[in-house]
């Protein structure tokens, strides 16, 4: 993993933890503002930064494309 994403998951983590503690406090604008932004923007783009660029074939070949279920 690298290090880049490890960093942006935390941060993730970290907005929506407090998010959940100003929650737990009373707050009604900047609890759903904390939560929004470590759901939706921080944990995807961790997961988005995280993934291989492209796709390289198998050195077997791909045999899911060779099989005659589906």
């Amino acid at each position: 993993m690298k290090a880049i994403t490890v960093i942006a998951f935390a941060c993730g983590l970290a907005l929506i933890a407090f998010g959940f503690v100003t929650l737990a406090h009373g707050s009604l604008t900047l609890a759903p503002v904390l939560l929004i932004g470590g759901y939706c923007l921080a944990i995807p783009a961790a997961i988005m930064i995280g993934r291989p660029s492209g796709r390289q074939p198998a050195p077997g070949g791909d045999e899911r494309a060779n099989s005659s279920a589906g």
